[in-house]
């Protein structure tokens, strides 16, 4: 456990130095997977989609335990609609809380789509960015055993899971300043208007 608690602040302090991108999300997801035994790690980003309006989740990030398949080339978890899923998961993320079970207990959907993975027990933490904004989710999933999730591991899991909220929010802020900056230099080379 202590492994994992150090695996932890390391990528939560990789997070806020270099961001949430690529290589340092996966970095992360593999150092924490491996400390904590797990044999997959995601991150999933929500977003409102432009056709139908509606709620899904994308997975942006993924490390996988070799031979554990990669969840990446599953077209399924592109524009995941989770609520169709798992609407009562959807609720418990939503409300800050944590989702932690086997997959012979998830719903049906849920649980058909895990067991075609391979997965025998799943975790998921929230990404709150803000206490408004729900971002996504970190999951990870054990595909050797059903395991029982102690609060240590829950604990850990969520650790990181702020972590990735503090990576996005600290994008966010970075985003909304650059906005400015443009917004104060078109300002300031404008031409003045020419009175009459």
């Amino acid at each position: 456990m202590v492994e994992a608690f150090s695996k932890v602040s390391e990528a939560s302090k990789l997070l806020l130095e270099k961001g949430l991108g690529a290589s340092t999300a996966v970095e992360c997801l593999s150092m924490v997977g491996h400390a904590m035994g797990v044999d997959r790690a995601y991150i999933f980003e929500n977003r409102t989609q432009q056709t139908y309006g509606r709620f899904v989740t994308d997975l942006r990030y993924a490390w996988a335990e070799p031979p554990t398949a990669s969840p990446l080339a599953n077209p399924v978890l592109r524009a995941f609609s989770f609520r169709d899923f798992a609407p009562g998961w959807v609720d418990m993320l939503e409300a800050g809380m944590v989702v932690a079970c086997p997959t012979r207990d998830a719903p049906p959907m849920m649980r058909d789509l895990l067991e075609r993975q391979g997965t025998q027990s799943i975790l998921l933490c929230p990404v709150n960015p803000s206490r408004q904004q729900w971002w996504g989710v970190t999951v990870f999933e054990d595909c050797h055993r059903p395991r029982a999730w102690r609060p240590e591991d829950v604990s850990l899991l969520k650790s990181l899971a702020r972590a990735v909220a503090a990576s996005v929010r600290h994008g966010q802020m970075r985003s909304s300043l650059d906005q400015v900056r443009t917004s104060l230099r078109a300002a300031v080379n404008r031409p003045p208007a020419s009175g009459r």
